[in-house]
């Protein structure tokens, strides 16, 4: 029960009837919503906040040890009449158990004391946003009950994920494969020659799967209108799924708080965030940052600027005769002057799995902060970003089976609350005077305008199917691929390989064969229906210290197969027979 003293339904529905339409209901509302206790300040916070209501709600939920596990509910607003409606809320949930709440006929508490009549229409769906946060803790909770919580989340988060790895081991099988390709229908696609194109570029942009794309449709279809601040039921619903996607990306990553998950549009927007705010703010002539020979130029422009801005130095740390990073170097090159470490999860032209353990501690020994360009290693591999207590980790939904158009930038909610905001405009501010103008909290301080919201959706939907799938498994698949790959490649003479070994790289090789520039190799893949990327692959500096201009890269991902493979090496076996005739 509730600890606190508040009238059951039945005493608020005969107060209702007692009383007249209009301000005596208001004034009657406005009474009992002064009877609730206010919440904790440290529980006004971002995470807690009902999106979709016109005034501020916050609301928090904590399980009971009981079994079945009753919700206990806390609630406060801004606004006396929304406590009103609060207070409500709380008297038909509070207490009851996962179902009772799924089940409660709210719609018909609402039209018992003719709440919809007098509330305007702003308020109406405010209330209706209340209550959808209620039940989407319920419905968690609900699927969740015979399942323990991982140790590293506290048993009252009912957002935590609860996810079985019972799977995580197991190999994905050819007749799984068949079905999850099925799911992907740009597959089937031919070429002018009939034959069935061999996705392999999927390091550059992955494809999306029907879910995804059912998705995106049926919020343009049924749903679509801005978000957080409309009145209105389509605004409610689309504020909705925004910040479920928001929540699905704070739980894919272990982040403590939603707060901490800002939607940009992609890596590079969220790059530039950091290197713009918190680069201005805490770099200044003398200080390094430090790079690796690995990193795509989205991980060193926005550097290089940042250095001319502030007349810090940007370092680069080397590589090893094996393609890896050299640690012992870039051990060497962490000092006092230091300030930011920022390195790829994994490269995008040589697949090497970079030990972030390792560089998070060692640029801790410093009090360097550390950001992760994970474009390429969210793809496949779990990110616990409190495990790894990184400062930044900064990834696209293009490159995760999600829409283009949307980027993920975590920060430590410390970090991104002493950070300036970035872009001005609309949904970033508090207030605004003649004067000057205060900026929102997280995470609509850095989410300036109208937000990637269809986009945003479809990445939980991503989300969605490779937790399905597993990434673990995911990961494991690629390198199978990758292996098959390379050593037909390696039969083939004159072929240079350029990476780690297997057990050191995800689903990326990249190439080159003497005397065939990687671009004509591609094109001529191209018309025997392989799809493979040639080029630098946004990473010159690498290119050059590894004297070439281009490579040519073939990159596995989850719907690729062995047949996939063979196509592709007997497309360069045809190739080089035209060329070497």
């Amino acid at each position: 029960m509730s600890e606190f003293d508040l009238p059951s339904l039945t005493e608020i529905a005969e107060e209702f009837r007692e009383l007249e339409d209009g301000p005596e209901r208001i004034q009657y509302l406005i009474d009992l919503g002064a009877s609730l206790p206010a919440l904790p300040e440290d529980q006004l916070t971002e995470a807690n906040r009902v999106q979709g209501c016109q005034s501020n709600v916050w609301l928090v939920a904590r399980r009971s040890e009981q079994i079945p596990p009753r919700i206990e509910l806390r609630a406060d607003s801004d606004a006396p009449m929304v406590r009103g409606l609060v207070a409500v809320l709380l008297s038909a949930y509070s207490g009851k158990t996962t179902r009772e709440i799924i089940e409660f006929p709210v719609d018909q508490l609402f039209d018992q004391l003719k709440l919809r009549s007098f509330l305007s229409p702003m308020r109406s769906n405010g209330l209706h946003a209340m209550v959808e946060r209620v039940r989407s803790f319920a419905k968690l909770l609900d699927q969740s009950t015979l399942m323990q919580p991982p140790s590293n989340v506290p048993s009252e988060n009912l957002v935590a994920s609860y996810g079985s790895r019972s799977r995580a081991n197991q190999p994905i099988g050819a007749e799984e494969l068949m079905k999850i390709r099925q799911d992907f229908p740009i597959l089937n696609t031919k070429n002018a020659d009939g034959r069935q194109i061999v996705y392999l570029d999927s390091a550059a942009s992955s494809q999306r799967p029907r879910q995804v794309i059912a998705a995106i449709t049926e919020v343009y279809e049924r749903h679509y209108s801005n978000v957080h601040r409309g009145g209105h039921l389509l605004a409610a619903q689309t504020t909705e799924l925004y910040e479920n996607s928001r929540e699905k990306v704070r739980s894919f990553i272990n982040a403590s708080e939603k707060c901490e998950i800002i939607f940009t549009s992609g890596t590079t927007a969220s790059i530039n965030l950091v290197a713009r705010s918190w680069g201005d703010a805490n770099l200044a002539s003398g200080d390094e940052i430090l790079l690796t020979m690995m990193e795509h130029h989205s991980n060193i422009v926005p550097w290089h600027q940042a250095a001319k801005r502030t007349g810090a130095k940007v370092r680069f740390a080397p590589l090893t005769g094996d393609f890896e990073l050299s640690m012992d170097a870039l051990r060497a090159m962490l000092s006092t002057r230091t300030k930011i470490v920022c390195v790829t999860g994994v490269s995008n032209v040589l697949g090497t799995i970079n030990p972030l353990k390792e560089i998070v501690a060692a640029a801790a020994q410093v009090g360097a902060r550390v950001l992760v360009d994970a474009a390429q290693s969210i793809t496949s591999m779990p990110l616990d970003v409190r495990s790894l207590d990184v400062d930044f980790v900064a990834f696209s939904g293009h490159k995760m089976l999600g829409p283009s158009g949307v980027g993920v930038l975590y920060g430590k909610q410390s970090l991104l609350e002493a950070m300036p905001a970035y872009l001005g405009g609309g949904s970033m501010i508090r207030t605004v005077t003649t004067e000057d103008f205060t900026p929102a909290l997280l995470p609509a301080k850095f989410e300036a305008g109208t937000p990637p919201i269809v986009p945003a959706i479809g990445l939980g939907a991503a989300i969605d199917y490779l937790n399905q799938i597993g990434l673990e498994r995911i990961h494991h698949h690629k390198p199978v691929l990758t292996r098959r790959a390379q050593e037909l490649l390696a039969e083939i003479p004159g072929t240079r390989i350029f990476g780690p070994a297997i057990e050191k790289r995800s689903g990326i090789v990249s190439f080159n064969i003497d005397g065939i520039h990687a671009d004509d190799l591609s094109k001529v893949l191209d018309s025997q229906g392989v799809a493979i990327r040639a080029g630098n692959h946004c990473a010159m500096p690498l290119h050059t210290q590894l004297g070439i201009t281009a490579s040519a890269r073939a990159s596995f991902y989850v719907y690729n197969s062995f047949d996939d493979v063979e196509r592709f090496v007997d497309a360069v076996r045809a190739a080089v027979k035209i060329f070497r005739r």
